[in-house]
């Protein structure tokens, strides 16, 4: 009967004891919780053991015991590093870095000529006198064409992709007017402006303009990210009480509302470029090309890697209101900017030393803030539960077998 409980209960560690010596049949008086439990004399080498141990360890009833207590130590192997992870700085080093930096780069260069290339080529072969026309079902939808209409003319409004055309050359200056200020921060700045400018443009304006279009404006409206950032400058307002004069809130509102008219516009431009595509298409491939087109766009509009980076910057710099006040900030883009410092400094020993640098910091990731802030301790899944030899009633009493690579806490 134990053996086959043990078969259903872990298949893997069933087959060991199976192929081992028979296990121990408790006595008649044993209780039916301490049958349940497994038996380290049932297998036969440590290794064997081993297996019957993590098996044993991933019970649904077995870790329920173990953190069903007044004061459960859920997060016991969580350790932060005090120094920000600047110590390991040499983790973010490797030759795997390189694909994923060119990676990085190539978007940049793509999104950019497929920005500027087509709306620039559009707008020079079209006269001025042909950038308006007459009221289309697109033009019909679009708010900027029924403000022409209000206050200009109704016979005649602009074409959609002359609008849009502007729209995406509008923000992209914006974008390179931001990446010419943070240039001369750090080629005329101090210190602390040079580095602070080296995270900025790195981690910020890159990434920005290796993804934005005029659609991609959206993602600042959607419910979640909207929600998110209202409920934080509305915070912000209230702990200011009341200085510079709710600025602040009001420069957020107008944001907001420039974001939603510009993804608007160019989502009702793109969507009827995408139906005429694929009703004027004369095959299957085309039409479905047409599609899936507009269908990657429309899934680019949620920058999930940036709202993923600002939830976890919030959880470790926001506190436990969950609102990062103007000091909190400063203090996440320092750490930031004392990051690309580190970064360089680490890379010293490099030839050439501004390429492994570079790599580095357009490599870098969530998961590489978690390798560097999260300090190596002992999870508790992995440590060594051991029971005694007697009977199987101290299965649930036991003690921490360090491993040998592991050193004491």
């Amino acid at each position: 009967k134990l053996r086959v409980q043990s078969l259903l209960r872990g298949p893997r560690c069933g087959l060991f004891c199976f192929a081992g010596s028979m296990p121990k049949v408790a006595p008649s008086g044993v209780g039916e919780d301490q049958r349940d439990g497994p038996t380290r004399q049932s297998c036969g080498s440590e290794s064997e053991q081993a297996k019957w141990d993590d098996a044993d360890r991933c019970n649904v009833k077995f870790v329920w015991k173990e953190f069903d207590q007044v004061s459960p130590d859920f997060f016991g192997d969580l350790c932060i590093a005090k120094d920000g992870g600047f110590s390991d700085v040499s983790l973010l080093f490797g030759p795997i870095r390189f694909p994923w930096a060119a990676f990085q780069v190539a978007c940049l260069v793509l999104n950019l000529f497929f920005i500027i290339q087509p709306n620039v080529t559009y707008l020079l072969d079209t006269e001025v006198r042909d950038w308006g026309g007459d009221a289309t079902i697109t033009s019909r939808a679009m708010v900027l064409n029924n403000c022409w209409t209000l206050v200009f003319s109704k016979d005649r409004q602009p074409k959609p992709k002359i609008v849009l055309a502007w729209l995406e050359l509008a923000m992209l200056a914006f974008y390179m007017c931001k990446a010419l200020v943070t240039v001369c921060h750090i080629v005329r700045g101090n210190t602390e402006r040079r580095w602070h400018g080296w995270a900025h443009l790195l981690w910020d304006i890159i990434p920005e303009l290796s993804t934005f279009s005029a659609m991609k404006s959206l993602h600042f409206v959607t419910p979640k990210v909207l929600l998110t950032a209202t409920i934080a400058a509305i915070k912000g307002t209230v702990k200011r009480r009341g200085e510079r004069c709710g600025l602040p809130l009001l420069q957020f509102i107008a944001m907001r509302v420039f974001y939603a008219f510009v993804g608007f516009e160019a989502f009702v431009i793109k969507f009827n470029m995408a139906s005429q595509s694929q009703s004027t298409a004369t095959s299957f491939l085309g039409a479905a090309a047409a599609a899936l087109a507009f269908l990657n766009q429309m899934l680019g509009v949620v920058d999930v890697n940036k709202f993923a980076h600002r939830r976890l910057f919030l959880f470790i710099f926001g506190g436990e209101d969950g609102f990062m006040s103007d000091r909190e900030e400063m203090v996440a883009k320092t750490y930031l900017a004392m990051l690309a410092m580190h970064t360089y400094a680490a890379c010293k020993a490099k030839k050439p030393r501004w390429l492994w640098f570079l790599v580095a910091t357009l490599s870098y990731g969530d998961q590489d803030f978690q390798r560097l802030t999260l300090c190596n301790t002992e999870p508790i899944h992995r440590q060594k539960k051991v029971a005694t030899s007697k009977d199987n009633k101290m299965i649930g009493k036991s003690y921490q077998v360090s491993d040998k690579d592991d050193e004491p806490i």
